[in-house]
């Protein structure tokens, strides 16, 4: 069972407005059933370390996402889930491209030494049996010359939608990615993810103003 993590706060802004927006009166009936539905998936899913592990709210959003998509008996399409998602992305850009300027050194700096500080304490935890079938890293394997680029390998999020029948809006998620890397003036350039059957999910991330 996944260490208990309470509803994202991103997520659930956006789900709530939808129920307002769709059902009115019967909004809050909605939200219930909604968290409900989030603590049994809660439940369901594998223990990857909680707020130790630094990349594991990735989880908790697909958990919220799945949540969302059962209490409104999966009628929503992919299309109208993935404008959900990023309904409330254009009021965070200000604050967002003030900060995290994709196209500045100091930002894939921090970047790269952010998921090569998870790699070094995910392996230690992977190798010693904690952290269920959380995500390993192999910065760079691909030998890329600018941005950063690594490869996470394993997908907690493919596992649990192919284990519980969510595996038609997987795709919605791992697209959601290249909305966050829009936010940060960057591109990401992908051409492999675990929901579509491969062996890993390739990030190569470059400044918007950089050519590949």
């Amino acid at each position: 069972m996944a260490q208990y993590r309470p509803y994202p706060s991103f997520i659930r802004s956006a789900v709530r407005k939808y129920y307002r927006r769709t059902y009115g009166k019967d909004a809050e009936a909605y939200w219930n059933r909604t968290m409900e539905l989030y603590r049994d998936l809660a439940d369901k899913a594998p223990d990857i370390g909680g707020k130790e592990n630094s990349i594991s709210i990735n989880l908790y959003m697909a958990l919220a996402v799945f949540a969302f998509y059962e209490a409104t008996g999966r009628s929503i399409s992919n299309e109208e889930l993935k404008e959900l998602m990023i309904g409330n992305v254009p009021e965070r850009i200000p604050f967002l491209s003030s900060l995290l300027d994709f196209n500045r050194p100091l930002i894939q700096r921090r970047m790269k030494d952010r998921y090569e500080r998870y790699k070094t304490l995910s392996d230690i935890k992977l190798d010693s049996g904690e952290w269920g079938n959380s995500w390993r890293v192999s910065m760079n394997p691909h030998g890329r010359t600018k941005g950063v680029a690594f490869d996470l390998i394993g997908c907690p999020l493919a596992d649990f939608a192919r284990k519980n029948g969510y595996t038609e809006i997987m795709p919605v998620l791992c697209d959601f990615d290249h909305i966050t890397a829009s936010l940060m003036h960057a591109r990401l350039i992908r051409e492999h993810t675990e929901a579509k059957g491969d062996e890993y999910c390739d990030f190569w991330y470059v400044g918007d103003r950089e050519g590949e």
